[in-house]
C-alpha cells in the first residue's frame, strides 16, 4: 500500500496564512518588549534577540527548502551533526563541558533534534535502502545522545525514535501534539511549584525531583520566581539574570537559569513570559493546522517537545546550534509537502 505525503485533508489556505502572519507578529512583539524591558537599565538584550532571531530564520529556512528536498534538508542537517560529534574528540565523553557546545546537556539537545531529523529524511526517502539508512543513522545518535549523559536528551532522543518508527500507523496529527503541549505545560508548572517551594521544609516530591536535578537548579528557579514577584512587569532586565541571581552570585559555576520560561518572566516580568508562551503556542498550532501527513507532523511534534521540555528545565536555549536544528525541524515539519517527494512503501 502506499501512502501519500501530501494533504491528507481540505485546508483553507487563507487561514495558514493569517496564522504564520501572526507568527511574524509574535515575534516582533517579543522583540519589541525585550527592548523595552532594557530600556533606560544596565541590561544586554542582544542575546535573547539573537537566540530569536536565530530560531525563526531557522525555522523559514527548513519550511521553504523542506517544501523542495525534505529529504536532503533533513538527512544533510542529521549527518552534520553526527560529524560535528565524531570531530569533537571529548564529545561522546560525557563530560559536562564537553565540546562542541561546551555542555553536555545542550550537546545532548543537540543530538536529540538530529534524530528528529534523520526521522523525517526516513518519512521522506523514496527507497527502502535510503529509509533503512535513516533509521540506522537515527538509531546511532540515539546512542551519542546516551554518550552524552543527559538524561533528558536520553528520554527525548528514544521517545522521538519510537515515533519515528510507528509513525506510519499515525491518522491524526492533533494527538500528538496535544499530548506534547501538555507535558511542556506539567513540566513548566512543576518547577514553578519546586521553586516557590524552594524555602520550606523538603517535601518527598521535591526531594526526588533534586536528587535527579540537582539542587543548585531548583535554587536558581527560585531566584527566577523572587526576581519575577519584585519586578512583575518590567523584570530585571534581559541579561541580568546573572547579576542579580543570589544563587549564581555565590556559585560562580552557576551559569543561568536553568529555565527558559523562569528566566523570561524574571528578566522580562509577565509580559515578558506571555510573549515566550505566545510563541511556543503558535508552534504547536502550526504544528496542528500543518499540510503534512500526520505521520510528519507526529515526528516534527515529538521533536519539537523534546527541545521545549529540555528549555523548561535547562539552559539549551541559549546555544544556537540547537536553537538552529529545532528551527529547521520545525520547519521541515510545518512545510508544504515535497511534491517530489510524495510516497513511500507501506
Amino acid at each position: 500500500m502506499r501512502r501519500s505525503l501530501g494533504v491528507t485533508g481540505r485546508i483553507d489556505r487563507g487561514n495558514l496564512s493569517r496564522l504564520d502572519l501572526l507568527g511574524v507578529i509574535l515575534v516582533a512583539a517579543a522583540s519589541v518588549w525585550a527592548l523595552l524591558a532594557a530600556a533606560g537599565r544596565p541590561a544586554s538584550p542582544e542575546g535573547y534577540l539573537l537566540g530569536l532571531l536565530t530560531v525563526s530564520a531557522a525555522y523559514v529556512a527548513g519550511r521553504v527548502a523542506g517544501a523542495r528536498s525534505a529529504f536532503s534538508v533533513c538527512a544533510s542537517l542529521a549527518g552534520a551533526v553526527a560529524v560535528l560529534l565524531l570531530l569533537s574528540p571529548d564529545a561522546l565523553s560525557g563530560a559536562s563541558l564537553a565540546a562542541p557546545l561546551g555542555y553536555g546537556n545542550a550537546n545532548g539537545a543537540l543530538v536529540a533534534q538530529a534524530v528528529g531529523a534523520a526521522c523525517l529524511a526516513s518519512l521522506a526517502a523514496t527507497g527502502d535502502r535510503r529509509r533503512g539508512e535513516m533509521h540506522l543513522l537515527a538509531g546511532l545518535l540515539v546512542l551519542g545522545a546516551f554518550a552524552t549523559r543527559s538524561l533528558a536528551a536520553v528520554f527525548g532522543a528514544l521517545v522521538i525514535l519510537l515515533v519515528g518508527l510507528t509513525a506510519l500507523s499515525a491518522r491524526r496529527r492533533g494527538s500528538f501534539v496535544v499530548a506534547g503541549a501538555l507535558c511542556v505545560v506539567v513540566v513548566a508548572m512543576g518547577t514553578v511549584y519546586l521553586g516557590g517551594d524552594r524555602g520550606s521544609e523538603a517535601s518527598g516530591v521535591r526531594g526526588t525531583a533534586e536528587s535527579g536535578l540537582t539542587e543548585r537548579r531548583v535554587d536558581t528557579w527560585h531566584d527566577a520566581l523572587e526576581l519575577s514577584g519584585d519586578n512583575p512587569w518590567r523584570g530585571t532586565g534581559p541579561g541580568t539574570f546573572l547579576a542579580q541571581s543570589p544563587t549564581a552570585l555565590a556559585d560562580g559555576d552557576t551559569k543561568a537559569a536553568h529555565s527558559q520560561w523562569l528566566r523570561q518572566a524574571a528578566e522580562q516580568g509577565l509580559p515578558g513570559l506571555a510573549c515566550l508562551v505566545a510563541l511556543v503556542a503558535w508552534a504547536y498550532v502550526r504544528l496542528w493546522r500543518s499540510r503534512q501527513d500526520p505521520a510528519v507532523v507526529a515526528v516534527g511534534a515529538a521533536s519539537f517537545t523534546a527541545f521545549a521540555l529540555q528549555a523548561s528545565i535547562d539552559y539549551v536555549a541559549e546555544f544556537p546550534l540547537v536553537l538552529v536544528a529545532a528551527g529547521v525541524v520545525l520547519g521541515v515539519a510545518t512545510a508544504a509537502p515535497d511534491a517530489q517527494l510524495r510516497t513511500w512503501q507501506r
